[in-house]
């Protein structure tokens, strides 16, 4: 699968993670060939999620949320003379476990390009995001990265969707000295030099930035929760892929910080539908409360094999329990009570009810809100920098560094990022959310 997108014409608290009764899974599509040329494709689409591949329809122009502040993209497009479009790369997940992730973060960017070109883009210039499907594989996105470097000649890359994708194209990345911002991935060390965050001690990579919820915020914000809730009993689980092994690390320094012991630890892979012989061992050792880091299929299966062995054990875990298809392949009443982290809502502002508005405009649903606002506010990050530095990755680089008042959908300050500081959420942006009824909302 192929695609670019061209020059674009023209509760009651919601948690804007309305996850369980959303969508369907996204239908596997081809696998792109890294090395194949973008074909172009037209402004976002209406299409269901399920289909992240067909040609967009271009839609009305939004409008603005009445009585309330409202953000738009087209604030940095600036008209001139024209020239060459200017390209940013992005290799995400579109089919594989992730593809919730990744299909309704590339609307985000999506909407946000468009709003972008429609104003003018770049004195002139459109910009062209390039995505690309890893597949949620490492070695698809080291390909896909190194054409856009090598071919492409992209100026900034938005990605990944995958935190083990990103750790192994991060070389990539700084060799060619290419800026990059994060929309999705969580791991603390695509960003930062080691699995634990320290303000004021962590050094980030000098070309990796990061719009999405980094994982030492998140498991503070389940600690948090879990002291409240008196749990005593804790125990890991994670898959074995470089977000699995790299989210365990920060765990197993951060839980016992934090004043709790972690009773065991259990590992699965990718694929596996059975885990009920590490539930066994984790029941053996007296875990009452599961702190897991896995992708929605294999989170699915985890409260499936729980069920089998009749295992009643709090579960919680990082957003990876948000995916819509936990839900969806586990069932209501298996997700009922599990924990996880949320950082947006659709009614937290006037900015995020109007772009909530305009996903459901644009595509007739907006079933993953969080992926959505953060692949748009990474996209406004960089194309505001983009306004101010040129096309220059090396300048772009020291602008999406030193942004001054950013306004997005998010919580995002206005100054995001800084020379020590390489990530616009913190732990004071999340909260615990838990599923009742099929839905998520946020735990008291």
């Amino acid at each position: 699968m192929r695609s670019r997108l061209t020059p674009l014409r023209g509760l009651t608290l919601s948690v804007a993670l309305a996850f369980a009764a959303a969508c369907a899974p996204p239908a596997a599509a081809p696998a792109p060939k890294p090395t194949d040329a973008a074909k172009p494709a037209t402004a976002p689409t209406a299409a269901p999620a399920g289909k992240p591949t067909e040609a967009a329809k271009p839609v009305a122009d939004a409008k603005p949320a009445a009585g309330g502040e409202t953000v738009s993209c087209a604030e940095h497009g600036t008209p001139g003379g024209g020239g060459a479009p200017i390209k940013i790369g992005s290799s995400i997940s579109l089919t594989g476990a992730t593809a919730n992730f990744g299909v309704n973060m590339r609307r985000g960017v999506e909407i946000c390009a468009k709003e972008f070109n429609d104003a003018g883009g770049f004195q002139g210039r459109q910009v062209e995001v390039i995505f690309l499907d890893d597949q949620v594989k490492p070695e698809i996105a080291v390909n896909n990265v190194t054409r856009f470097i090598t071919q492409d000649k992209v100026i900034g890359i938005l990605a990944p969707v995958n935190s083990g994708n990103g750790l192994a194209f991060r070389p990539k990345i700084e060799e060619a000295e290419i800026p990059t911002i994060v929309p999705i991935a969580t791991s603390v060390s695509l960003v930062y030099d080691g699995p634990i965050y320290t303000e004021g001690t962590s050094k980030p990579s000098p070309w990796m930035f990061r719009s999405s919820m980094q994982d030492n915020f998140q498991i503070e914000t389940i600690l948090n929760y879990a002291k409240a809730q008196n749990w005593e009993a804790i125990g890991v689980m994670h898959d074995s892929s470089g977000y699995g092994q790299a989210s365990k690390e920060t765990a197993d320094k951060l839980i016992p910080a934090l004043g709790f012991n972690i009773l065991a630890t259990q590992t699965y892979n990718i694929g596996d539908t059975d885990m009920t012989s590490q539930l066994q061992k984790m029941q053996q050792a007296n875990v009452k409360q599961i702190v897991n880091f896995g992708l929605g299929p294999e989170n699915a299966n985890l409260l499936r094999s729980a069920q089998k062995i009749n295992y009643k054990v709090q579960f919680s875990g990082a957003w990876g329990f948000s995916d819509p298809v936990v839900a969806q392949l586990a069932g209501n009443d298996l997700v009922e009570g599990v924990v996880t982290v949320a950082s947006f809502t659709n009614d937290q502002s006037p900015a995020a009810a109007d772009f909530a508005r305009k996903m459901q405009t644009t595509y007739n649903e907006n079933p993953f809100p969080i992926t959505a606002a953060q692949g748009y506010d990474a996209s406004k990050m960089m194309l505001q920098a983009l306004k101010t530095a040129g096309p220059d990755p090396k300048k772009l680089r020291d602008a999406i560094e030193n942004l001054e008042g950013f306004r997005g959908v998010t919580a995002a300050p206005s100054k995001p990022f800084g020379p020590a500081r390489h990530h616009s959420l913190e732990g004071k942006d999340m909260f615990a959310a838990i599923y009742k009824g099929g839905q998520l909302g946020r735990a008291q």
